[in-house]
């Protein structure tokens, strides 16, 4: 059901804050398991192909974006985000938040990685209590890829896996040639959440447009193409947009929250009343309300424990591929390969976590990585020679946790309703420069042993040369078996307030280089049954 004025009487068993990837496997979750729920969003719905996404040529595209202030002739859901909702502190910190049914599922870029065992040895949990849920999240996402049998990545429930291109071959040439003198890595194909092979959630096959940040249609998992539908077909899902949520409802003693408070899209506050809360919003925005509310931080650690992924961005021609035809080369997206297993074995003397490499190649109409210089026939020979030869390497790596990286409250600015905005503050570390120094260095190697030559490289790092994921944050409601050091327990719920849940990726307590999502939705998954079990045998009131 669809509603923007649900009746005051409705007491709800679940209410859930924020549809994105989180929030849209919980509701899924929840109403399968015979739960009466409520969605909030604070955006309205998009739709795939007409508000963004608009499968037209680069050219096409191109006029009416320089008009609109964009730089990109290819247009995404990414372009509605909000970018005046926070206040950044430091080293040029983001933050990515777009007000939409299904959130930033609507224009992330598919990547589904495992954690693997040894990431999830400074976890509470081990790799084996959430591996079921990686099984059931592939299979009902669609994720493709193939069997490479890394321990520390495992191998999923794949459909079939999309090729290298031509470039990213020779990259992984360059590796099987270092790895012959003793280098530990790997080179292998990217796994991600778009369908290759028909699918029960009935989403159109992939037509290898390229453009997944914003695809047209539906082909790629979003929150609002499959679990929020599937939770809908069972009738026990109200879908709320346009709700933002401006209050937190709670017991006069602060142990239980009995619902929230919401503007809708008329200016009206509403109430919503229901059994348990489940807090989907995000890494920032979600330690930013339980701030505001005075909730679930007895230990302090509420925005505490912030980290993210960077990176750095190194790119080789290889002349072997100069002459060839490149016409088939969009795929789905850039980045179709994955240099991964770095310091897994043998952990780095410089740096304590580690990163991996995201690869991407081929002759893209709206992404020319080598421009060189000159006019006429001559500079649109070479602007295809290099273009269709380069291979891109960005690195992902994983921030050092420290007290200098954190969120809390900005009492000086204000949001819409009033409220203090939240504060994201980012100070990279030594050990942060170190890292993207040795990936730079690995990078570059690469590509020199591949028979390629480098173009564009960031070279000496220093701080202002490092780019922030400013959708990758985690951290910052972490769980934990010790009320004193986490905010929440291993099936993400509160120590202080037992109807109280946070189903993201801020619960995760340590982070390794892989991307978050297919482990946010796993996680909150598992939540979701573990919210249903404890609230049938009556533990939660």
């Amino acid at each position: 059901m669809w509603s923007n004025d649900p009746m005051a009487a409705t007491v709800y068993d679940i209410c859930i804050v924020g549809s994105g990837f989180g929030g849209g496997i919980s509701a899924y979750a929840l109403t399968q398991l015979g739960l009466k729920v409520a969605l909030l969003e604070a955006g309205g719905r998009l739709r795939a192909g007409v508000d963004y996404g608009h499968h037209l040529k680069p050219w096409e595209m191109l006029e009416r974006r320089l008009a609109a202030g964009f730089t990109s002739p290819v247009d995404s859901a990414w372009d509605l985000r909000e970018k005046d909702h926070f206040t950044g502190v430091g080293d040029r910190p983001d933050h990515g938040w777009l007000k939409a049914l299904g959130g930033r599922s609507l224009c992330w870029a598919g990547h589904s990685l495992r954690f693997g065992p040894g990431d999830y040895k400074r976890w509470p949990i081990s790799y084996d209590d959430v591996a079921p849920y990686y099984t059931r999240a592939e299979k009902f996402m669609g994720v493709y890829g193939y069997k490479d049998g890394l321990w520390n990545m495992p191998d999923g429930a794949f459909s079939k896996g999309v090729p290298m291109r031509c470039a990213e071959m020779m990259l992984k040439r360059g590796v099987e040639r270092l790895k012959k003198k003793g280098a530990r890595m790997e080179f292998v194909a990217q796994r991600k959440a778009m369908l290759m092979e028909r699918h029960p959630s009935g989403r159109p096959l992939c037509h290898f447009c390229g453009k997944c940040g914003g695809c047209c249609v539906d082909a790629k998992y979003t929150s609002a193409n499959t679990p929020i539908p599937a939770a809908m077909r069972t009738g026990r899902l109200t879908v709320l947009t346009d709700a933002a949520m401006t209050r937190i409802l709670k017991t006069q003693d602060g142990r239980l929250v009995t619902g929230v408070e919401y503007t809708n899209s008329k200016g009206q506050t509403e109430r919503l009343m229901a059994k348990a809360l489940v807090l989907s919003c995000n890494s920032i925005e979600t330690p930013r309300q339980l701030l505001l509310n005075n909730l679930a931080n007895s230990s302090g650690q509420v925005g505490k424990n912030l980290t993210s992924h960077f990176g750095v961005h190194v790119i080789g021609v290889f002349n072997d591929l100069i002459d060839r035809r490149a016409p088939n080369d969009e795929g789905t997206g850039y980045y179709h390969s994955l240099l991964t297993g770095l310091y897994w074995d043998e952990p780095s003397k410089e740096f304590e976590n580690t990163y991996q490499v995201q690869c991407g190649a081929g002759l893209l109409p709206w992404r020319l990585v080598s421009t060189p210089r000159g006019y006429g026939s001559a500079f649109k020979k070479s602007v295809y020679e290099e273009n269709a030869a380069q291979a891109g390497m960005n690195m992902q790596g994983t921030l050092v946790q420290s007290p200098r990286k954190f969120v809390d409250l900005d009492s000086d600015k204000k949001d819409r309703f009033g409220q203090p905005r939240v504060r994201v503050h980012l100070h990279y570390e030594d050990e942060d420069i170190r890292m993207a120094q040795d990936a730079v260095n690995r990078c570059e190697e690469i590509i020199q042993a591949g028979g390629g030559r480098v173009v564009a490289t960031p070279g000496r790092i220093d701080a202002s040369k490092l780019i922030i994921d400013y959708n990758h944050w985690v951290g910052t409601t972490r769980m934990g078996t010790d009320p004193r050091t986490s905010v929440v327990n291993t099936d993400g719920q509160s120590h202080d307030v037992k109807n109280l849940f946070v189903g993201d990726a801020s619960v995760f307590p340590r982070y390794p280089e892989k991307n978050p999502t297919l482990t946010n939705v796993a996680l909150s998954w598992r939540m979701a049954e573990r919210l249903a079990e404890k609230m049938k045998r009556g533990e939660l009131a």
